[in-house]
């Protein structure tokens, strides 16, 4: 429902600030629900500083468009720490887990005690409390954000409507009963016992089931069910806090934090924000280095003038890594008459506060505008669509559309509207396919792409050992629909061709063998597939 810019508010005698302003999309501001949706995050979470809340700064609209000011936080998701852990062979330890959620849910309780004006409490229920709205910081502390679908605990629930993620609801959500603060509780118990045991807590089953299972009235999974070695105390605090009786669970998110918090002290085990920030570098030391190093130049405008450029991190655990600003605006000014640049755009990140994707806009030239000066007007957009396409490393060959383009950067400016097959390649380096759709003239599509390192063929890593494959013909291709339950991450050789389930995927005709591997569920399978040229194969496999 939202753009998510990376800006700068700068001030007098070089005094600057970076921000985060999140803008509605045009296309849902005739939606009274998301409009609302959207401003009641900005007035919910206005109110609320603390060290573990998301800060807001700002509500505003600007020429009809709703938009919010809010801290910028360096960190990744919960989710992708846990993914990253897993798929590095350093899994989360519990004690760093027990941590984590206990400081979640410190923050929580700051919410579910927020007074207002009048003194009373004003019981902000977040009601979407899952891994991908916890922000682990670089620097050792955890962030909760993304209060759009919070609600204050007088509010009704509006019937039929069931807002927030389904593996982590909470039953009396489920049935879009009135919500308190237990209802959160039980989402951290969910999110506690999937980092603890690794594992998610209603694997390999659609949504439906899901709810069916949330609201079957039947005890939760226990910890220790999933991973023996999960120790007694832990394991009987997350059965506490996913109780199906929200009357058996912990009263307060504080009750449940002190549960944590007691038992890493009884045990030996306090972790530290130290400890945080160390286990974050084992996972993402290149990755802080890059963003950091991206940010500065963007600050300081070291990048080309004559388009918007973007420069994108890889992303971790998707494949979501083309961008669209669709536009070249020099300036953004927010705040109204008298106010303009304000901040100054740094770049648009299209899904997440936190997602490791900035786009640097830059001005085309002349004096940067001050609170007394006009916001320049916006460059005007090109009559024609833009492809820039950059590489890690650079000076990787680009083909497109089976047309060699040389070597990155590229800036292609006469394609046609479609969508167009890209392959980047580069000695040393396992090639990259990438499918790039332009809907419309004058679009601008930025997209970085960080090639993988050839791994050597060992004997003690399956995803990297050759795998045979039968002759195939090097000029006539199909493509390839695969699903697995559970989720995998498919190989074809050395090559990633990214998880379950697959679409449309490009391979050589004849008979292959693909690797299929979940670190979560320990698993590690082949599968032989026939491609047929100019035709798709469907597969769908059971694993477990």
């Amino acid at each position: 429902m939202a753009e998510i810019w990376l800006a700068r508010q700068p001030g007098l005698r070089g005094f600057e600030k970076v921000v985060v302003i999140k803008r509605m999309v045009h296309a849902l501001e005739e939606d009274p629900e998301h409009v609302e949706m959207f401003v009641g995050e900005a007035r919910l979470a206005a109110g609320l500083t603390h060290p573990h809340v998301v800060q807001i700064y700002e509500l505003g609209q600007e020429h009809g468009s709703f938009y919010i000011v809010m801290e910028f936080i360096d960190g990744e998701s919960l989710s992708t720490v846990w993914k990253e852990g897993l798929r590095k062979n350093k899994p989360m330890p519990g004690p760093l887990a027990a941590q984590l959620l206990a400081w979640a849910a410190e923050g929580l309780h700051y919410a579910h005690t927020r007074t207002g004006q009048n003194g009373e409490p004003l019981v902000i229920i977040h009601r979407d409390v899952s891994p991908q709205n916890l922000i682990v910081t670089y620097d050792g502390s955890l962030k909760l954000v993304d209060f759009g679908i919070a609600k204050v605990a007088n509010e009704a629930t509006v019937s039929g409507k069931l807002k927030g993620k389904l593996a982590y609801m909470s039953p009396e959500q489920g049935r879009t009963d009135p919500v308190d603060p237990r209802s959160d509780v039980f989402s951290l118990g969910v999110v506690l016992f999937e980092m603890v045991t690794r594992t998610r807590l209603f694997p390999r089953l659609e949504d439906l089931e899901i709810l069916r299972k949330i609201l079957s009235g039947a005890p939760m999974p226990r910890a220790q069910e999933r991973r023996a070695d999960v120790p007694d105390a832990l394991d009987r605090i997350i059965a506490k806090a996913m109780a199906q009786r929200r009357e058996h669970r912990y009263s307060t998110a504080r009750e449940l934090q002190v549960a944590l918090e007691d038992w890493l002290l009884r045990t030996g085990r306090r972790t530290t924000a130290t400890d945080v920030a160390d286990y974050m570098k084992e996972l993402f030391a290149e990755r802080i280095e890059q963003r950091r190093s991206l940010i500065e130049s963007a600050k300081r405008g070291d990048l080309s003038s004559s388009f918007s450029a973007s420069r994108v991190l890889p992303p971790l655990g998707d494949g979501a890594d083309a961008l669209d600003p669709k536009g070249g605006f020099t300036r953004f000014g927010l705040g109204g008459k008298g106010k303009a640049a304000r901040f100054r755009v740094l770049g648009v990140a299209a899904a997440a506060i936190v997602l490791a994707v900035v786009v640097a806009v830059v001005a085309a030239g002349g004096p940067t505008p001050t609170e007394d000066k006009p916001l320049p007007a916006p460059v005007a957009a090109p009559a024609h669509s833009t492809l820039v396409v950059e590489s890690r490393p650079s000076g990787a060959r680009i083909v497109v559309d089976g047309v060699a383009h040389g070597t990155t950067p590229v800036v292609l400016d006469d394609l046609e509207t479609g969508e167009h097959q890209l392959l980047v390649s580069s000695e040393g380096f396992v090639s990259e396919k990438r499918a790039v759709s332009i809907h419309s003239v004058a679009e601008r599509i930025a997209l970085v792409i960080a090639l993988e390192r050839e791994p050597q063929p060992t004997g003690d890593d399956p995803r990297r050992a050759e795998r045979p494959v039968a002759a195939a013909s090097t000029k006539a291709t199909g493509k390839l629909n695969l699903a697995t339950t559970p989720w995998t991450t498919v190989y074809f050789g050395n090559r990633k061709l990214g998880d379950t389930p697959l679409v449309s995927v490009s391979l050589p005709a004849g008979r292959h063998v693909l690797t299929l591997v979940n670190p979560e569920q320990n698993l590690n399978s082949s599968v032989e597939v026939d491609i047929t040229p100019n035709e798709t194969t469907v597969k769908r496999l059971a694993l477990q």
